[in-house]
C-alpha cells in the first residue's frame, strides 16, 4: 500500500479503516448514543402531553321531513339517496362536517359553564376560549357513512396526576358536547325547514282547493247545458292515465320549488329531477297525440263534445289527486314541524382517553438513540478526516488549495500533492 511521509521527514501510515476506526471509537459512540437517547426522553417529559377523544355519529334516515317532500322518496329512504346520488361522496355529512367546523357551533359549546370554566384557566379572553375549541377539533366525513367527532387537549408542562385526569375527562367532554351542539343546531335547522315546507304546501293546497271547486262548478255546468254525463270506457281511461300523468308533473314541480332552496339548482338531485319531469312531460305528450299505445285514442282526434267533456274530466281528477296530495303532505309537515325530530344517531359515545396520543416518548426515545448513534459516527469520522488532514496535507492538496484560495485569493501560496516512490 501507499505510504506518505510526515513533516519530520518519518513514514506513516494512511487513515485506518472505516470500521476498524469506529471499533476503535466505540466509546465515543456509545456516549453519544445514549446522549441522544437522553435528550429526546427528557425532551418528551417536557413537553405537555395531548390527549385525544372520539365521538363517532351517524345521521338518521331522513324521510319527508326537515324541508323534503317524501312523494318521490316512497321505494327508497333518504339516506339511500343521499348515499347514492354524489357516488362516494355523502351530502349529508359533508353538511355536519361544514356545520360542526363553524365559529357558531364552537361558541354554543363554550357557553357551556364546564367548559367555559376549564378553559378560561389559561386564557381568559372569549376570543382565545373560542380559538382553542377550533384549534383542538377535528371532524371527518367517513366514506362507510359514519361521522367522527374529535377534541385533542394539552396539559402544562410536567403534569400532575391530577390534570391528567382532568385534561383527559374534559377531552371527552367536549366531544360529546360537539355533538350535543350540532344536533341542537340541526334540529332547529330541520325545524325551520319543516316550518317553511309546511306554509309553501299549506298556500299550494288552499290555491288547489279553490281550483277544484272551480273545477267543479265548470264540469256541472257543462254536463248540464249539454245533457253529457259521462265519456266512452276507452276515452274515460285515456283521460284517467293522462290526468296521472299531469298530477305527477305538478307533484315534481313542486317538489323542484322545495328542494332548490336547499339543494341548489345545480345538485345531482335536482338534475334527477329535470329528467323526470322531461320524461314525464313527453309521455303527457303521446295521449295527445295518440302514441300511448295501439289502444289509446288520442285526445286531439277525439269528438268536439267529448274532448270538450274530456277536458274537464282531466281537470277535475288532475285538481282531486293533487289536492288530496298536497293535504297528506300539509299534515305530515304539520306533524314534523311540531314533533322533536332526531338528527343524529350517536354510536360511540367519547370516553376519556387512556393514554396520550403525543408525545410518544418510546418512539422519541428510539429516534433519540438512533439520531444520537449516527451523529458519533458522524463526529468520529470528522476528527478523524481532520486529523489525517493535519498529518498528510499533501495528500488533500486539492480540500487545502481551495480553503486557501477562498481565504486568501491570489495572494494564496499552493501546496503540491504527494510524490508517490516506486520499489524496484
Amino acid at each position: 500500500m501507499p505510504q506518505s511521509k510526515s513533516q519530520n521527514g518519518q513514514h506513516s501510515n494512511i487513515r485506518p479503516d472505516f470500521w476498524l476506526l469506529m471499533l476503535r471509537s466505540r466509546k465515543t459512540l456509545l456516549m453519544g448514543t445514549l446522549l441522544g437517547g437522553l435528550l429526546l426522553f427528557a425532551y418528551a417529559k417536557l413537553t405537555p402531553e395531548t390527549y385525544e377523544a372520539t365521538a363517532t355519529v351517524l345521521p338518521p334516515e331522513r324521510s319527508g321531513s326537515g324541508g323534503m317532500l317524501a312523494f318521490l322518496a316512497n321505494s327508497s329512504s333518504a339516506l339511500d339517496f343521499l348515499k347514492s346520488a354524489g357516488g362516494a361522496e355523502n351530502p349529508a355529512l359533508d353538511l355536519f362536517k361544514t356545520i360542526i367546523d363553524s365559529r357558531t357551533i364552537a361558541e354554543d359549546v363554550a357557553r357551556d359553564s364546564v367548559v367555559h370554566s376549564f378553559l378560561m384557566r389559561t386564557d381568559t379572553s372569549w376570543k382565545g376560549v373560542v380559538g382553542r375549541l377550533q384549534g383542538g377539533l377535528t371532524s371527518e366525513a367517513m366514506r362507510t357513512g359514519m361521522f367522527t367527532v374529535s377534541v385533542k387537549l394539552r396539559t402544562s408542562r410536567l403534569p400532575s396526576a391530577r390534570e391528567r385526569d382532568s385534561v383527559r375527562t374534559m377531552s371527552a367532554y367536549i366531544a360529546n358536547a360537539y355533538v350535543a351542539a350540532l344536533d341542537r343546531y340541526n334540529r332547529d335547522r330541520l325545524m325551520t325547514s319543516a316550518r317553511s315546507t309546511r306554509i309553501f304546501i299549506e298556500s299550494e293546497y288552499h290555491l288547489k282547493l279553490a281550483q277544484l271547486d272551480s273545477s267543479y262548478a265548470r264540469l256541472q255546468s257543462f254536463q248540464e247545458g249539454h245533457k253529457a254525463i259521462a265519456l266512452p270506457e276507452q276515452l274515460s281511461a285515456t283521460v284517467s292515465a293522462a290526468a296521472k300523468l299531469t298530477s305527477q308533473i305538478q307533484q315534481t314541480e313542486m317538489q323542484m320549488d322545495v328542494e332548490e332552496h336547499e339543494l341548489g339548482a345545480s345538485s345531482p338531485r335536482m338534475k334527477a329531477l329535470a329528467a323526470q319531469l322531461e320524461a314525464a312531460k313527453a309521455e303527457l305528450q303521446k295521449y295527445d297525440d295518440g302514441g300511448a299505445g295501439e289502444y289509446i285514442i288520442a285526445l286531439r282526434s277525439a269528438p268536439a263534445l267529448s274532448r270538450e267533456l274530456a277536458g274537464y274530466l282531466r281537470e277535475t281528477k288532475v285538481l282531486e289527486q293533487v289536492t288530496g296530495f298536497l293535504r297528506q303532505q300539509f299534515e305530515e309537515q304539520r306533524i314534523n314541524e311540531e314533533r322533536d325530530l332526531p338528527s343524529l344517531q350517536l354510536l360511540d359515545r367519547a370516553q376519556p382517553p387512556t393514554a396520550p396520543t403525543a408525545p410518544n416518548t418510546k418512539l422519541l426515545a428510539m429516534l433519540g438513540l438512533i439520531l444520537g448513534l449516527f451523529g458519533s459516527i458522524g463526529y468520529v469520522w470528522t476528527q478523524s478526516f481532520l486529523h489525517d488532514v493535519r498529518e498528510r496535507p499533501e495528500a488533500h492538496y486539492r480540500l487545502i488549495n481551495f480553503l486557501r484560495t477562498a481565504r486568501y485569493g491570489r495572494r494564496v501560496k499552493l501546496i503540491e500533492p504527494a510524490k508517490t516512490t516506486e520499489n524496484n
